[in-house]
């Protein structure tokens, strides 16, 4: 929990702040066998709370997102929300058609895709789905899941055994081993990377490319050497006083950005509401057997996606159909050879992917095209 959100954003609007907004938060513990949830969601709805913001991952209460939709109640989800329940947004920019984008430019056509949770699996199964479904793709999918990190160097092994004839040069820069990881944690993506350097799987035949958009924490000084390749994703730099004082508090990545980002979008919305005329004294009551959805639900879910501005994790802007991040940018950047993570282009939402390539030391050329009309 980033407890300098809510602070952030109220000096951020001082001057424009005409209300007060009280935080009701709380950590669940999945273990234990006396906690109600419901009930304690229902108890925050009787206090007029006309909105939830969480952190959730759908094999911990995939239920929350359809409690959203039948009671007509916003859900704003820091992560993404793949499976675009009504009435549930997703601020997580979505890092899936990056991920395409450098696939189809790179002429990537195997690869391995490992990963450890239902959030990667959901991933997984939106590129298939859209391989199936779009004959401009053709890759041919390698998929493992890494049940337990202990089981790293037994997965690493079979990973080199089924790449090591199988993986050729396919067109102008593919080639090698291709081996794309996403992981539910970065300490998850730490602990894995540690064993393929054990296992001295950092030759110039692989190239690894991660989905986390926190990849930049991750201590990669090992990579820089042998030839290997890692490529990932993060949001364009941002720099001031606010994330200088979240790196202080060793707080800085993206989950506190994205709250940052949720308290500003709920307080534009707070202000547009106030500024309308409709009367919003009500509360929800999902305690009783009959059920009441929320009738002022619908009124508020299309103000928070009429929101329209630039924070800390970028331009924010939702698709009003699906309820995702749109018109977002990603910065790619490589580590490899005896280089320092260094940036090699861009990825701008939906499909568009603009590749640097340097030429002399200080003359960089940009390319910008439409990944999926190459």
């Amino acid at each position: 929990m980033n407890h300098l959100a809510r602070n952030y954003v109220f000096e951020k609007f001082h001057d424009n702040i005409r209300y007060n907004l009280i935080e009701y938060y709380q950590i669940i513990d999945f273990n234990s066998k006396t906690h109600q949830t419901w009930s304690s969601l229902c108890a925050y709805l009787s206090k007029r709370v006309f909105s939830l913001i969480t952190h959730l991952n759908f094999d911990d209460f995939n239920w929350i997102p359809t409690f959203s939709s039948t009671y007509h109640i916003p859900l704003i989800n820091l992560n993404n929300n793949y499976l675009q329940t009504p009435y549930t947004l997703s601020l997580k920019p979505d890092v899936l058609p990056a991920l395409i984008t450098v696939l189809h430019y790179y002429q990537i056509k195997q690869f391995v895709y490992v990963y450890n949770d239902i959030n990667g699996a959901h991933r997984l199964k939106q590129l298939m789905n859209r391989q199936t479904t779009e004959k401009l793709f053709e890759f041919n999918i390698l998929n493992r899941y890494l049940d337990n990190i202990d089981d790293a160097y037994d997965l690493l092994y079979n990973i080199e055994l089924i790449t090591g004839s199988s993986f050729r040069s396919y067109g102008r820069h593919s080639f090698g081993r291709y081996i794309i990881l996403d992981f539910s944690s970065i300490e998850i993506y730490q602990i894995f990377m540690d064993k393929i350097k054990h296992r001295g799987m950092t030759t110039s035949d692989y190239h690894y490319i991660l989905l986390s958009l926190n990849a930049h924490q991750l201590d990669m000084t090992y990579f820089r050497y042998g030839g290997v390749n890692v490529t990932y994703f993060v949001l364009p730099t941002i720099s001031n006083e606010y994330t200088v004082r979240l790196q202080t508090q060793n707080i800085y990545s993206i989950e506190s950005l994205l709250l940052t980002d949720a308290w500003e979008l709920m307080s534009r919305t707070i202000d547009r509401l106030m500024n309308s005329t409709r009367n919003l004294q009500s509360n929800v009551n999902c305690e009783k057997a009959e059920i009441l959805s929320w009738k002022y639900g619908k009124f508020v879910w299309e103000q928070i996606l009429q929101s329209h501005f630039h924070g800390l994790t970028g331009s924010i802007e939702f698709d009003h159909r699906t309820g995702q991040r749109t018109n977002y940018t990603f910065e790619i950047h490589r580590v490899t050879r005896n280089n320092l993570p260094k940036r090699i282009g861009y990825f701008r939402a939906p499909d568009r992917l603009e590749v640097c390539k340097l030429f002399v030391s200080i003359f960089f050329i940009c390319f910008s095209l439409f990944a999926l009309d190459c």
